[in-house]
């Protein structure tokens, strides 16, 4: 979910944590149907964010202890659970907002850092190209041996899953190669990046990367010695191409599934 739909749900969680409080207030005791009525809601809302996996919320659920001696009512402590559960929730959901919110404005700065190397218009205006989902970003030290790797071992894995790519494999990066190679990560899905070698052109390519928040896979020979601790679930070391095609097949359809 993006932030209108969390702030949508929010708002829905804030309603009903009103009607508990307006009823608290003009009556002694939480009688069976209208606990039945906000519970429903609550539920109802719960669903709808563990279905979308943003979070994960607990069904709130009655037992025979929830109920007053005769069965009428709702006993007051199990109230104040449940209004307690209520805003657990408003708070987790704020702060979930807050922090997409936050990784939007960092995000939005790091592109706007990026436009200053696209190309421009005219009105000396940055053309931004439009967003290629089925397109990635391919970043791969230059030679025949990489090359190989490439077409042995990367383009048969994007294949399967429909992708098509940018490939970038220069030695030397001139001012109109900067600007190609901005405009493709902005514009690509996700970045996949061969630091074997830790080639000039790609080690400068994964910081364009990281300081665009784009999502990456990163490749490795095992062979070579790893770069030091990586958080990155999407770190593949390979012995050969059949290795590194049967990796990417394995990790693609998840990651392009998540990174949405």
């Amino acid at each position: 979910m993006d932030t209108a739909q969390l702030t949508e749900l929010l708002d829905e969680f804030n309603y009903l944590l009103g009607r508990v409080s307006k009823y608290l207030k003009n009556n002694q005791y939480v009688y069976l149907r209208a606990f039945d009525s906000w519970n429903d809601s609550y539920n109802s809302l719960a669903e709808r964010l563990n279905a979308d996996r943003t979070l994960s919320v607990p069904r709130f659920k009655t037992s025979a202890v929830d109920y007053s001696p005769s069965g009428k009512s709702i006993k007051l402590a199990s109230v104040e659970k449940f209004v307690k559960m209520i805003n657990h929730q408003i708070s987790r959901l704020e702060e979930k907002i807050e922090s997409l919110n936050k990784a939007t404005e960092i995000k939005h700065a790091a592109f706007q850092a990026l436009q200053q190397f696209f190309h421009r218009d005219a009105d000396d205006l940055p053309v931004v190209p439009p967003l290629a989902d089925k397109r990635i970003f391919i970043a791969i030290p230059a030679g025949d041996t990489e090359l190989q790797l490439f077409w042995q071992g990367i383009q048969p894995a994007l294949e399967t899953q429909g992708l098509s790519f940018f490939r970038a494999d220069r030695e030397q990066l001139d001012d109109a190669a900067l600007c190609e190679i901005c405009q493709q990560l902005y514009s690509c899905r996700l970045a996949i990046i061969n630091l074997s070698g830790q080639a000039a052109n790609v080690m400068f390519t994964l910081g364009l990367a990281y300081a665009t928040g784009k999502p990456l896979v990163l490749l490795q020979q095992r062979e070579d010695a790893p770069l030091g601790e990586t958080s990155n679930t999407s770190y593949l070391r390979y012995t050969g191409a059949a290795d590194l095609k049967a990796s990417l097949r394995a990790l693609l359809p998840t990651l392009l599934k998540n990174d949405r």
